[in-house]
């Protein structure tokens, strides 16, 4: 399975027979005119089409990431969905995406319905039945560096401001810092073998109103922000660091490799990476790929792909 390019604009599925998708003049001058960190909101409201969603803290990353759950999920028959994608584009840093309209409630608004423990437990379910699938998601040799599904720093909650400090080449690279920062820290725990973990669609920010779920009990998974192709360990850390309010582990299908498992040193990591987030970067520029030049040259090609001048900087998968 490949994955598309995901040059901005970014044009997506068509839409249903006699419905137009916004135009960028239309979005820009009407429909979005109000400045805003970030805001979405279904349109036209009397009778919602789309989910228009915009601000400057709306990340690429979420086009690509939602695009590629989109097509995974449908092409392998899950019942499990992620909103279609018809235009996405960024005008002076501020990203709009024009998705695909979802009825139903968010798992957060279930949950509040919810009278008691056993429907709040199924609710949970639907929950892990989305990630499960989302996990599921195969992933192409090319696209086997640990980053964000755009290809830029990975964004997952281990981070200070779920964001990475720098690109990484491959995942030895990304071993080699943890470790290193582990042993400036005084830390026991070290990873091993992160490169022989399977690399696993993974969507960090666990929290309620990011799944839908309609009368029927089907269940969408929304808001891709912060989606990363990492090592399953990350995956596994993620169901511990979450905002759900319940832990659904038991129920989550994670793809594992037999005998490795590098959860425990993440978690012992994970306060001083965000405590001493300014160390840990200063660290991960003195380690092989963090230099100034390496780092430039990934971001210029993601750059460059991105306006469709270019491949996609893909790295070197770590052996």
């Amino acid at each position: 399975m490949t994955w598309p390019k995901f040059t901005d604009p970014y044009v997506g599925i068509k839409p249903p027979l006699g419905v137009s998708v916004p135009k960028r003049e239309e979005l820009l001058n009407t429909i979005c005119k109000e400045p805003t960190p970030r805001t979405s909101f279904a349109y036209p409201p009397e009778v919602p089409t789309f989910w228009i969603k915009y601000g400057r803290a709306v990340y690429w990353n979420e086009v690509c990431a939602q695009v590629v759950a989109y097509d995974s999920l449908l092409q392998v028959g899950s019942l499990v969905r992620a909103p279609a994608v018809f235009y996405a584009f960024e005008e002076y840093h501020v990203t709009y995406i024009v998705m695909e309209y979802v009825p139903g409630k968010t798992a957060g608004q279930r949950l509040k319905e919810s009278q008691d423990e056993a429907g709040k437990e199924v609710i949970y379910q639907s929950i892990a039945l989305a990630l499960s699938e989302l996990h599921r998601i195969p992933i192409p040799e090319s696209r086997l560096r640990p980053a964000a599904v755009s290809g830029g720093v990975i964004r997952h909650s281990l981070f200070d401001e779920i964001r990475a400090t720098r690109h990484y080449e491959n995942v030895q690279q990304l071993e080699d810092h943890i470790n290193a920062f582990l042993e400036l820290t005084k830390r026991t725990a070290r990873i091993h073998d992160l490169a022989r973990e399977p690399m696993v669609f993974c969507q960090s920010d666990l929290f309620p109103d990011n799944f839908m779920i309609d009368d029927e009990n089907r269940v969408t998974a929304i808001d891709f922000s912060d989606a990363s192709i990492v090592p399953s360990s990350f995956v596994k850390y993620a169901l511990i660091d979450h905002r759900l309010g319940f832990d659904i582990s038991q129920w989550v299908y994670v793809p594992v490799t037999k005998g490795i498992d590098n959860t425990k040193a993440l978690l012992q990591v994970s306060g001083p990476i965000v405590m001493g987030s300014s160390s840990f970067a200063r660290l991960g520029r003195r380690l092989p790929g963090g230099d100034q030049e390496t780092q430039d040259n990934i971001t210029l090609a993601l750059q460059h792909s991105r306006s469709g001048d270019s491949d996609e900087f893909s790295g070197k998968k770590a052996l």
